[in-house]
């Protein structure tokens, strides 16, 4: 039902197998999306494998994870870690050999876009992991472009539910970080019932009032 949609310049033909209707690319270069919230730490999180940010406008809290200690700074929203480089890999959601993992700490939220600066470090290409509500998985493998700016977009009502950034070295930090069109879709798992399942409840609910009417005239 959900799939997302990544602005870009290639796609893999690997995704494209994954859903007949969903159409994955990726958008590199500042300015192309800048979705509505900045993900800020003036909420000051304690340094971990774990930090949260919180955005500028709905004050959403965006958690963080890494496979070393993460730190969180005001300002362009940059993220860090104690020795200056995002080095150490780990498994997030499944997913083996993440660097950095975001997800928002609603479960019953979701996104349609978002956007990142990779700043500094060894890495030469990053591979973008994004998950929409549905369990989809697009993944991306892309060269790091001299500005370091990625961006993602879901469309047609579809929405994100969390990513991953991998890469072939280390990444200095993350920073100018943004996200758009936070969702509230109910939990998870909550999807909107299909026609044929409607048709049922109506049905269902119609045989329940007839039995209770019934009920009633007997009593009576």
């Amino acid at each position: 039902m959900k799939s997302v949609l990544f602005a870009s310049l290639t796609v893999a033909a690997s995704m494209a197998a994954a859903s007949a209707s969903a159409l994955v690319t990726i958008n590199v270069g500042p300015g192309a999306l800048q979705p509505d919230e900045n993900l800020l730490f003036n909420n000051n999180p304690t340094p971990g494998l774990i930090i949260e940010g919180i955005t500028n406008q709905t004050d959403t809290l965006v958690s963080i994870a890494g496979g070393e200690t993460l730190v969180g700074g005001g300002g362009q929203a940059r993220l860090d870690t104690a020795d200056g480089k995002i080095s150490t890999g780990f498994t997030f959601q499944g997913l083996a050999n993440q660097l950095v993992g975001f997800d928002l700490s609603n479960a019953g939220l979701a996104f349609t876009s978002t956007e990142f600066r990779l700043f500094g470090g060894t890495a030469t290409q990053a591979t973008l992991t994004f998950v929409d509500t549905d369990g989809q998985v697009f993944q991306q493998t892309l060269a790091i472009p001299a500005n370091g700016f990625f961006s993602a977009l879901a469309t047609d009502n579809q929405l994100i539910d969390y990513f991953s950034i991998a890469a072939n070295g280390t990444i200095g930090d993350i920073r100018q970080i943004r996200l758009g069109g936070v969702t509230d879709v109910g939990g998870p798992g909550t999807s909107v019932p299909e026609p044929a399942t409607w048709a049922m409840m109506i049905l269902g609910f119609g045989g329940m009032g007839a039995l209770m009417r019934r009920r009633r005239a007997v009593l009576a």
